[in-house]
């Protein structure tokens, strides 16, 4: 990372977390057409308002960023290396200041103009507009002067852009890699809604958009970078159920299933193409499936007996059994296993639910006895609702569930005031560091009017004053701080059931040459090539 103390223990993190995987490359070449489903469509395709994984993955092609994770295989892949900068920042100001020095002519936006430090000036500035509801604030919050647009503590000095924290931030160059602060024209507009469009200085750039139909990315022709650009475009096709694109993946129809294929099929895929061999590849992702409870309304508001009774009553088996063959294993805790801190530590029942403790921490709490579930209308999860509400049915709650397409239950469900109880729901981490699931997801000073990332709607002040303590700190007193807090919360606070903790399982056709894998990003686009 960098050659500061403060970076030292990310680094080794995130060497230690790395999972990446390539098929042989002997037919390797560039040019062609690569072809992606979509069952649902992206939230959106303007990296200040991106926030499901797949719009993380195509933005991994299109974004040029400060510091960067490398194309490749290995430990290496995770590593932050500096892409646009020069070089690591120059830190002073007792590990406050980072100073980057942005590379003069190194590349150009797909439209042809320059991208210089004032690129990502306005990337900061764009993402910190409060017209603009962007989902970055949680991790801009010790950033001078964040609460406001123009941010004051991010300054351009020539190709120099000088970020001032108002204190160390041991891992505040993993979240400048994250896209949210990738380089974006000065000129883009503030557009709350989102542009569709921009142009992008990575190897490739949204080239047109139908929404639910089709997106196209295609090279840029300015990209002077050292990552991979195999083909010559990336065409998606949004809108086949997951039983179409398995068989379009089987018959070379389409290239990669981006949201999978059916739970019942992975078994089969398995045996068919072997894992790991080419075809069909398993990885673990840092994530964390839970069921959030409203804590800002309705029936849990106030009401943690009835939580910790929810906690006990779910089947994690039968919800994670649901996802079909090597969708990951059963938690009840915030933090997945292999993140810095993760303790585990035995809170609710991993095996089967626990109906007497349910029934007893339920009774008197129920109130009317009707609860909302929002529930993605998509995959696996129409039967998760159904569980979940014949388990919670075992206490005296009547399940109200509303299926949407993801990409509008997540519309709803980070929008404050929304009328839902319950909301199945899955994180996975951003960068690999605790804060990016307790702060980021249960730190209600970052609670706004809409794109909220804790669908928990938690806020009690008392944790957000000791996440913030555990913030400040590095190297093990971090990590043990995070691994008390995350047993702490679903102990006394208890925002969440957690569920389970997944796999990343992902089909591509014959056609694909390499294959690359992110442990940030998943599946590398960019590095895709076709035989």
């Amino acid at each position: 990372m960098r050659a500061t103390k403060l970076g030292i223990a990310l680094v080794v993190l995130l060497t230690a977390l790395c999972v990446a995987g390539t098929a042989t490359a002997t037919n390797k070449k560039t040019g062609g057409t690569l072809n992606v489903d979509l069952t649902t469509d992206l939230d959106y395709t303007d990296p200040a308002l991106s926030y499901l994984s797949t719009g993380w993955e195509l933005e991994y092609a299109t974004c040029l960023k400060l510091m960067n994770y490398p194309d490749g295989i290995g430990p290496r892949t995770s590593q932050l290396v500096p892409e646009a900068a020069s070089g690591f920042p120059k830190v002073s100001n007792n590990g406050k200041t980072y100073d980057f020095t942005v590379k003069p002519t190194f590349t150009k936006f797909s439209d042809g103009s320059p991208v210089t430090a004032a690129s990502f000036k306005a990337a900061f500035d764009r993402d910190a507009d409060p017209k603009m509801q962007s989902p970055s604030v949680a991790f801009m919050t010790d950033v001078v002067g964040s609460q406001t647009s123009p941010v004051s503590g991010v300054k351009v000095k020539g190709s120099h852009l000088v970020v001032t924290l108002t204190h160390q931030a041991p891992d505040f160059l993993a979240r400048v890699a994250m896209p949210f602060f990738c380089a974006i024209p000065a000129s883009l507009p503030h557009d709350p809604n989102g542009v569709t469009t921009l142009p992008a200085a990575g190897p490739y750039y949204v080239a047109s958009r139908t929404p639910n139909k089709s997106i196209v990315l295609k090279s840029n022709p300015y990209y002077k970078g050292k990552r991979p650009h195999n083909a010559t475009q990336i065409n998606y096709t949004i809108g086949n159920s997951l039983d179409a694109t398995y068989l379009r993946v089987q018959q070379g129809a389409t290239d990669y299933a981006s949201s999978g294929i059916p739970p019942a099929s992975y078994a089969e895929a398995a045996q068919k193409y072997g894992i790991n061999k080419g075809q069909f590849w398993v990885e673990p992702l840092l994530s964390t499936s839970y069921i959030a409870f409203n804590t800002s309304r309705g029936i849990f508001k106030n009401n943690v007996a009835l939580r910790k009774a929810v906690n006990q009553a779910i089947d994690r088996r039968a919800l994670l059994a649901q996802s079909g063959y090597l969708a990951g294993k059963r938690t009840d805790q915030i933090l997945p296993p292999g993140m810095a801190g993760f303790r585990d530590a035995d809170l609710y029942p991993l095996k089967q639910p626990n109906l007497a403790a349910a029934k007893k921490q339920a009774q008197g709490h129920t109130g009317d006895g009707t609860v909302v579930l929002y529930e993605s209308n998509r995959g696996a999860s129409p039967l998760r609702a159904q569980i979940i509400q014949y388990n919670l049915s075992q206490i005296g709650l009547k399940v109200d569930t509303h299926l949407y397409a993801r990409a509008v239950q997540l519309d709803k469900e980070g929008t404050r005031g929304e009328p839902f109880d319950l909301a199945d729901e899955q994180w996975g981490a951003d960068y690999a560091d605790p804060y990016d699931f307790i702060n980021v997801l249960l730190d209600g000073r970052n609670i706004q009017a809409s794109n909220n990332s804790n669908f928990a709607y938690f806020n009690d002040p008392k944790f957000n004053k000791q996440m913030t303590q555990a913030s400040l700190m590095s190297g093990n007193a971090r990590y043990k701080a995070y691994g008390n807090l995350d047993v702490a919360i679903m102990q006394q606070g208890v925002p969440w059931a957690p569920r389970s903790n997944a796999n990343n399982r992902m089909l591509v056709s014959k056609r694909v040459g390499c294959f690359s894998y992110s442990a940030i990003y998943t599946v590398d686009l960019a590095a895709l090539c076709l035989k």
